[in-house]
């Protein structure tokens, strides 16, 4: 009886159904919307620690216990990872303040250097250059520039400690979401796998192949980039530590973050902290951590990236670098991760209806 009604019922059946899918999927987004970050930064936690949750379940528990095994892969996540965080933050804030003191405390040295530097520059110039520009001795202008640029620093700098100090109950709440998130998605990974490669709309073969480019993008992204950004980061505090400079802990997230972005890396860093360190009248120090930062912390990022980006993902450099920042302007820093991951998949998805298309103009031809 079931049956025949199926055979029988109209194809218009289907449309209340799509309404009603429509209306729910809707919904779905903006009850997930606010919490959106959190669960990508689980998937990516999940991904990270996945290896460790197949060595517990299959050989310490014998393939027994997952709940067991993937609560103690997310209590090493949480211990290992999201807990240095808040600690970090912590850090950043207290360190932005002795930064911002730091700054004041050598305002009047800085001034000094640049008016001294300004006044030999301006003596230098030919005497018809100097009344054509309209280029004035005085150097007062350099001093109100400096003011202005160490307090707008200084203020954003406040502002940014403030932030991390002030937000530590939605920074609890987060940490909540991915901890329970990270442990089902470590738990029941599998079964979310099997039922997109149930409903994706794709041959057998292309749903392997979209599987399997996600997985090494995820790697080269992920851990490939992270890990290059941590070496070059550590390397950079060494450099930053070693001439003397303040809030290691701050210049060294700093580091991290720039080293992730193309065409910015660890010189964004570190070069205005040895300009900082010849203007207050370091100049050796200033020599080092330049010579550093160009030598050795920049080398070691054109030596360890290409075998992980270019070898594992296979991704042209264009899409990855308009990933990084596009995905930073949408996502903050989770768009370092986010944004090559989307712009691949989406180009892969491309590829795979350019194939299909052409087969079926081959065959109709």
């Amino acid at each position: 009886m079931k049956d025949s009604f199926v055979h029988k019922s109209p194809q218009g059946g289907y449309l209340p159904f799509l309404l009603v899918f429509a209306l729910l999927a809707l919904l779905g987004i903006f009850i997930t919307m606010p919490i959106i970050r959190p669960l990508m930064w689980a998937v990516i936690f999940s991904f990270i620690s996945y290896p460790l949750n197949e060595i517990l379940h299959k050989k310490v528990f014998r393939g027994k216990h997952r709940n067991l095994s993937s609560l103690v892969s997310t209590t090493c996540v949480v211990l290992l990872l999201c807990v240095p965080m808040g600690f970090i933050g912590i850090s950043l804030a207290k360190e932005a303040i002795k930064f911002i003191s730091s700054l004041s405390d050598n305002l009047e040295s800085i001034q000094q250097v640049l008016i001294s530097a300004w006044s030999g520059l301006v003596k230098k110039l030919p005497d018809h250059l100097i009344r054509y520009a309209g280029i004035k001795e005085d150097p007062a202008f350099l001093q109100d520039l400096t003011h202005r640029a160490v307090s707008y620093l200084a203020s954003s700098l406040g502002d940014f400690s403030r932030g991390l100090l002030g937000n530590a109950f939605k920074m609890c709440y987060q940490l909540f979401v991915i901890s329970v998130s990270t442990f089902y998605l470590l738990r029941d990974g599998h079964v979310v796998l099997e039922f997109l490669n149930d409903v994706l709309p794709l041959p057998k073969e292309e749903r392997a192949a979209l599987f399997d480019s996600a997985t090494r993008m995820m790697k080269s992204v992920v851990i490939g980039t992270t890990l290059t950004a941590g070496i070059q980061a550590c390397l950079g505090v060494a450099g930053w530590v070693f001439v003397g400079l303040p809030a290691p802990i701050l210049a060294g997230v700093f580091l991290f973050i720039c080293a992730m972005i193309p065409f910015v890396g660890t010189p964004f860093v570190l070069i205005p902290g040895a300009l900082y360190l010849f203007l207050i009248g370091n100049v050796k120090e200033s020599l080092i951590l330049a010579f550093w930062a160009v030598l050795v912390v920049s080398t070691i990022d054109n030596l360890i990236r290409p075998l992980f980006i270019s070898e594992g993902s296979k991704v042209h450099f264009l899409l990855v670098f308009l990933g990084v920042i596009g995905g930073i302007s949408v996502w903050g820093f989770l768009g370092v991760f986010l944004g090559p991951i989307v712009l691949s998949l989406f180009v892969f998805f491309l590829d795979c209806y350019r194939r299909i298309w052409r087969a079926k103009r081959e065959y109709s031809d």
